[in-house]
């Protein structure tokens, strides 16, 4: 009988999380919480031991029986029973060394974090003592010309978001887990990704390095690019042009960095949260059970079926959701202090440009910038509507 055979499996891992036990791929990140006793049993069946056998070593330490035939469908489901054409993970040798895990742990050493401490802690005096160097929207502004403006807005922060990723990277391969950085895209602009794959084989305490490493960095960069600006900086506080722009790109960096704070997101900051109250998809569970609130007020059908979540996620969303509303909070906060400002400079000078007398440099600059700015739109106007116009079809093409 197939009970009375050992089973075989791909590599799976086994790590306390609460009140049960993540087991899963690492290879394809593939992850389920299991109570103790399955966990218990399933690693007994992957040390060698037949169903069978493990259920009745299951029964005489429970003392219970253990419906085996379901949990092996469970497991099947899970994608953890191997097939006869796929590779014995027993034959695929020793793991390949994790390159870059000394730089790593050299990067995120005690030491290093003592460092990177020091040097925020310098950067916050500076602005103690040097209140006009505290960031403001107006630093953006560190010349007149806008399309040098949004040069450095645009393409001067590729860098820095690229060391932030890299950084989620080198936290993960620190731990010895094969994290990459790649590249892709969202409606046509290139994006950075982390793909941190195996995260969830390491006890909890150690994933929130990996989660804060990009924040970390991006506060080191601030602090670095303001205090070499005020190095640079006159005896009689004069700013050069090379400080003003290092101060216009650390401004950006921090509404990056503001921008984690928006929990109704997956950001860095919302993987610590999640982690710390021991949930593993508490975005999902409560995005779900706020659109189910709001269809029971409206009265309409089409609820969401919340038992394809953990007890423990549902649990903690019913709380959560209004932290959901602090990420609202803080974008409706950064309008007034960053966004509109920005804004309102921006229509300031594009006018001042556009009025000057002649055809000179700035007027030149104006028009370039409103022209580059007017495509940019009516791209994004057409690529909306085009996705619109095939969304109808592809929904017509299904009823019809």
């Amino acid at each position: 009988m197939l009970l009375d055979r050992p089973l075989s499996f791909h590599r799976l891992s086994f790590v306390p999380d609460g009140d049960g036990v993540l087991v899963g791929r690492p290879d394809t990140d593939d992850f389920a919480v299991l109570p103790p006793d399955g966990a218990a049993a399933l690693r007994r069946m992957t040390e060698g031991h037949s169903p069978a056998q493990a259920a009745a070593w299951y029964a005489e330490h429970y003392g219970e029986q253990l419906d085996m035939a379901d949990f092996l469908d469970t497991l099947g489901e899970l994608g953890f029973l191997r097939g006869a054409d796929e590779p014995d993970p027993r034959e695929s040798g020793p793991d390949a060394p994790v390159r870059f895990q000394r730089l790593a742990r050299a990067v995120f050493s005690r030491p290093a974090l003592g460092c990177y401490g020091l040097l925020v802690a310098a950067w916050l005096a500076v602005i103690a003592t040097t209140p006009d160097l505290a960031p403001h929207p107006g630093q953006v502004f560190w010349t007149d010309s806008l399309l040098l403006v949004q040069l450095v807005v645009v393409f001067g922060q590729l860098p820095f978001v690229g060391l932030h990723e890299a950084c989620h990277v080198l936290a993960g391969r620190r731990l010895g887990l094969p994290s990459e950085l790649g590249m892709g895209t969202r409606l046509y602009i290139v994006v950075f990704e982390t793909r941190m794959n195996g995260l969830l084989t390491v006890e909890r305490r150690k994933r929130y390095l990996p989660f804060l490493a990009g924040m970390l960095i991006d506060l080191v960069v601030v602090s670095a690019l303001g205090l070499t600006a005020f190095w640079l900086r006159g005896p009689d506080g004069a700013e050069p042009a090379a400080g003003r722009l290092l101060l216009a790109m650390a401004f950006p960096i921090l509404i990056r960095c503001g921008y984690q704070l928006f929990l109704f997101l997956e950001t860095d900051v919302y993987y610590v949260f999640a982690t710390a109250l021991g949930c593993h998809d508490l975005h999902a569970a409560t995005r779900a059970l706020v659109l189910n609130r709001l269809r029971r007020l409206a009265r309409r059908p089409g609820r969401t079926d919340l038992t394809q979540w953990t007890e423990r996620d549902l649990a903690v969303a019913r709380w959560y959701a209004p932290f959901f509303t602090l990420g609202v909070a803080v974008l409706l906060a950064l309008a007034p202090l960053v966004f509109v400002p920005l804004f309102v400079r921006t229509v300031r000078l594009l006018a001042d440009g556009i009025s000057s007398a002649g055809s000179g440099l700035p007027f030149w600059d104006s028009l370039v910038f409103a022209a580059l700015n007017l495509v940019q739109i009516a791209f994004w106007a057409w690529l909306t509507v085009r996705v619109h116009v095939r969304r109808r079809r592809t929904a017509r093409g299904v009823t019809s």
